[in-house]
């Protein structure tokens, strides 16, 4: 059931921006967990997905404990020093907060809330590593 205080979700809007046909909309609509997922959005827009570095060590990036990737809770991010090793390990978390955002769970509620860069670092024969602890605020 709809909270009445709450806007409808802007299905027109929706789907104008991805491009849909009437009948891919039909099937999107009728699909009720892509129709939850498309409903969260304006809630996950409202909340930002925040990686702070725990730990780094010979990041060619430069982050230090303490610096953050911000992304939306849609997944968009928002930060603009981002480093794509760090980023595409965080495209989970993203995921995971809109997921339980849709099912109406608190998104800092993830069990998994770090995770590291991709490279492997310095004692594994690349250049170094970070690890960020993730929050949605």
């Amino acid at each position: 059931m709809q909270d009445p205080a709450k806007k409808p979700f802007n299905w027109d809007k929706f789907q104008n921006h991805l491009g849909y046909t009437d009948a891919e909309m039909a099937e999107f609509k009728a699909d009720d967990r892509r129709r939850r997922a498309a409903e969260a959005i304006p809630e996950a827009n409202r909340r930002t997905i925040v990686a702070t570095v725990v730990a780094s060590h010979g990041c060619t990036a430069g982050f230090k404990p303490g610096d953050t990737i911000e992304v939306s809770g849609a997944g968009v991010v928002k930060s603009c020093n981002v480093c794509i090793y760090a980023v595409a390990p965080m495209t989970i978390h993203a995921a995971m907060a809109h997921d339980r955002i849709a099912e109406g769970l608190d998104p800092n509620g993830m069990w998994f809330n770090h995770f590291s860069c991709q490279d492997a670092g310095f004692c594994n024969g690349s250049w170094g590593q970070v690890s960020f602890k993730v929050e949605v605020k």
